[in-house]
């Protein structure tokens, strides 16, 4: 009995391959966006701690006592300059976060387009298995069209040689 070969298995091997491929290269974009927004988080907070810092300072700048006890022009000046540090601390850190803020949406934009051609890997791979399975059923029909004919002409060859006679 004769098996049935799909002419197109190389090209369905091969779609099922970049399927394979670009299910791969989705969860590394996954992966690079999960640590991405690590990263954000972590500079968010970053600059939260920042603002809060420099707020505490700012409520502290006259009302904390000096190193003698009393509150000199020196240490007031030292701590304006001070909280000037750290507003120039949460401007970079604001810079960082909207650096990071870009990175990230590069990469969402980078796994939307992953996803994409999964999608599309997956529905090249789909029609070609529905290609595969209709081109089977059609050799499955065609062999036992064959087969009920040879089963006719088998019974048409007994058939005729009973009723000769001898």
């Amino acid at each position: 009995m004769t098996q049935f070969t799909y002419r197109l298995q190389p090209l369905l091997e091969q779609k099922e391959e970049a399927e394979k491929e670009a299910e791969r290269e989705q969860a590394r974009q996954e992966q690079e966006l999960e640590s991405q927004l690590v990263v954000l988080q972590s500079l968010q907070q970053r600059e939260r701690e920042l603002v809060e810092k420099r707020e505490r300072l700012r409520r502290e700048l006259l009302s904390k006592p000096g190193e003698h006890g009393e509150l000199t022009a020196r240490e007031v000046q030292a701590r304006s300059e001070y909280v000037q540090t750290v507003g120039l601390e949460i401007e970079e850190a604001k810079n960082d976060v909207l650096s990071q803020r870009q990175l990230v949406e590069q990469c969402e934009m980078r796994l939307q387009e992953a996803k994409k051609r999964l999608a599309e890997a997956r529905r090249e791979v789909e029609v070609l298995t529905k290609h595969r399975a209709k081109q089977e059923e059609r050799f499955l029909r065609e062999l036992q069209v064959q087969e009920e004919r040879a089963l006719d002409e088998i019974g048409n060859a007994l058939y005729t040689s009973r009723r000769r006679p001898i």
